[in-house]
Order: C-alpha cells, then sequence, then structure tokens
C-alpha cells in the first residue's frame, strides 16, 4: 500500500509539473518560442518521435490541431490517407500526423522530401 501512495503521490507531481510546461497557443501561457533556445527550436523529438514543440498535440481533437499546427508555423504539404505531412522552414522538420477517430493519434517526422523539399 505504501508502495501504491508514493508512485500516486509520484505521478501527481509528475502531472503538475508538466502541465506548466505545456501551452494551449494562445500565447498567454507556457514558454514563449523566442524564449527556447535556437539548438532547441523543434529539432529535439519526444520518445515517441513527435517534434518536441508539438508532442503535445498526440490524442487533441484534428481540427484543433491542425490550427496549431499551423500557430506553431507548420504548413499543410500533402495527405495520403490518414496521414498527414507538414513543413516548417524555419526549423525544416517535416511532420507526420496520422489522424484516427478525429484525433491526431500519432505524431511523428519524415524526410524533407516528403514534404516537398530537396
Amino acid at each position: 500500500m505504501f508502495v501504491r501512495m508514493r508512485a500516486a503521490i509520484a505521478i501527481s507531481i509528475l502531472v503538475t509539473t508538466l502541465a506548466g510546461c505545456q501551452s494551449t497557443g494562445g500565447g498567454t501561457d507556457g514558454v514563449p518560442a523566442s524564449m527556447v533556445p535556437p539548438a532547441m527550436d523543434a529539432t529535439a523529438t519526444t520518445a515517441g518521435g513527435a517534434p518536441a514543440d508539438i508532442a503535445d498535440l498526440v490524442n487533441a481533437p484534428a481540427t484543433r490541431a491542425q490550427g496549431q499546427m499551423q500557430a506553431r508555423g507548420y504548413a499543410f504539404t500533402q495527405q495520403q490517407g490518414s496521414t498527414t505531412y507538414w513543413w516548417n522552414p524555419k526549423t525544416t522538420i517535416c511532420a507526420t500526423t496520422v489522424t484516427s477517430n478525429g484525433k491526431f493519434q500519432i505524431i511523428g517526422t519524415a524526410t524533407a522530401h516528403y514534404c516537398g523539399q530537396q
């Protein structure tokens, strides 16, 4: 029982800590993009392979997430089935999103040629 309680407290602290780091894209919360060191500017990826600047959009409703992609500098380039490719010219990242059940289920990266880049 002690182990479960300790794990629950640790998870609660982690969730509370991470919640303060996320941005809804409204520009009034989270860390402004201008404060992110250039070396980390969407070059870092999460363990799941999503670019760090859009990883929070996993499981987000697709309509809202598409708007957030554009607000964060990504432009739609093409769609193949449920996979959409997005290009960010500032970071030169070609991101992929897989939509299922109306949500972004998977976010990852692809080589630049999938986004129409050489």
